[in-house]
């Protein structure tokens, strides 16, 4: 129970309000401002992605976190690709819409604490791999919308 209360204490407000935020815009977009009930399901998985990482962190005690490298983040990105255009499981959309946005704004508040992301990406990257890690999530974003 003590690691669960870490997790939640340890992630900033910010984070959960912003996906959430995120979800639901999208969501009601995609839904034409009528989500289904089913788009319950969006929400909870996004819930779900918000916290997923730290509790990985917290209770398989991963110090430093594997989940801050670049190799994490192209799997991710090929990962999320898939399930936000191929699965038709709205959990799973929301679970990985949630992570990204999770992972941007780690990025920003590393960015902005270090004054670099040298841990996040290989030096030929640190300055646009933020920028390339957004833009591939707008992409993701639209083609979400775009699929029936």
């Amino acid at each position: 129970m003590n690691k669960l209360l870490e997790i939640v204490r340890r992630k900033p407000t910010l984070f959960l309000f912003v996906s959430l935020a995120y979800l639901v815009f999208v969501g009601l977009i995609k839904w034409h401002l009528t989500p289904p009930i089913g788009a319950l399901w969006f929400l909870l998985g996004g819930a779900i992605g918000v916290y997923l990482l730290d509790a990985a962190e917290v209770f398989l005690a991963l110090n430093p976190s594997p989940f801050r490298s670049f190799v994490f983040i192209v799997g991710f990105v090929v990962v999320s690709l898939f399930v936000a255009t191929s699965s038709g499981n709205l959990l799973a959309q929301g679970l990985v819409f949630s992570l990204y946005a999770t992972l941007i704004l780690w990025q920003i508040g590393t960015r902005q604490i270090s004054g670099t992301l040298r841990d996040w990406y290989p030096p030929f990257l640190e300055k646009w791999g933020i920028v390339v890690f957004i833009t591939l999530f707008i992409i993701e974003t639209f083609l979400f919308l775009a699929w029936a």
